[in-house]
């Protein structure tokens, strides 16, 4: 397995992109959703496909001024903090789906230290929603999340070292999947492979519960990603599952993905956050 974060972008060398058609006219409108997290690397692409289909959408970050879509008339931006469990009450009116995309931005070359954002954001993300009247809750984990690796690997190969660097980040998704049935509230899990931004389109397979095969391509795009989470918005077909969404595209080094392209956009964003807590970026 390649990837190391659930948002992290890559550049995919030759590929097509697809895009959301708008809702037939005379279409009821769609549930109202808030993405929690709304700087993620996946959040422009459900944010646009949610406006596109008509929906309203609250989006909470901590910095707003970096949401993708500012000034569109049924999007509402709103700063935030999972840590401040006050901030994400203020974004509910109660009857939203909520899409927690909370992450941290960290530097996949480097051991994290220690890890809680998932465990502590999502639990208050569900008291905010409980105490607001809101029912569901979909939250993002990742595929690397099934096999949590526990022994350093040999050598220095870097894409096998990711996954020893980041285990700790790991560890806490699935110990946030794991409390979900807890929690008081409809869910879905979702377990994303490596996102990009281009790749061939329309290539998902969907895994249910821990059943995705070993080594399955992880590639997927931010828009089919994007599609997905919406679909499910408005449907209970995988309310209390863990869905790995993945595909047969295999990620090639120098070939199909760009790893210091990866490395730059990640670095001019600004700096990792690999200290002793990393918080959502």
């Amino acid at each position: 397995m390649t990837h190391f974060h659930p948002h992290r972008r890559a550049i995919v060398l030759g590929a097509a992109a697809w895009a959301l058609a708008a809702p037939p006219a005379g279409a009821a409108a769609p549930r109202r959703i808030v993405v929690i997290g709304a700087t993620a690397q996946s959040a422009p692409e459900i944010i646009r496909q949610a406006l596109a289909q008509g929906r309203k959408v609250t989006a909470l970050a901590r910095r707003p001024e970096a949401v993708t879509g500012a000034g569109h008339p049924n999007l509402r931006i709103v700063q935030g903090d999972v840590r401040e469990p006050a901030t994400i009450a203020a974004a509910l009116d109660g009857d939203e789906v909520v899409i927690s995309l909370i992450g941290p931005r960290v530097d996949p070359r480097v051991e994290l230290a220690a890890m809680d954002l998932y465990t502590v954001g999502t639990a208050n993300i569900a008291a905010a929603m409980k105490a607001k009247g809101n029912r569901k809750l979909m939250v993002t984990s990742s595929i690397g999340a099934e096999h949590v690796v526990t022994e350093k690997p040999a050598g220095t190969d870097l894409r096998a070292m990711w996954l020893w660097n980041g285990r700790k980040l790991y560890a806490d998704m699935a110990a946030m999947e794991r409390m979900m049935p807890g929690l008081g509230l409809t869910y879905l899990i979702l377990r994303p492979g490596f996102m990009v931004d281009q790749a061939p389109p329309h290539t998902l397979k969907i895994a249910v519960d821990n059943t995705a095969p070993k080594g399955a391509g992880p590639i997927i795009t931010f828009a089919d990603f994007a599609g997905f989470v919406l679909a499910q918005v408005d449907s209970d077909a995988y309310d209390g599952k863990a869905v790995s969404i993945y595909s047969d595209l295999q990620s090639d080094w120098g070939k199909n993905l760009d790893f210091e392209a990866m490395l730059k956009m990640r670095e001019a964003s600004g700096p990792m956050e690999n200290g002793p807590l990393a918080t959502s970026r």
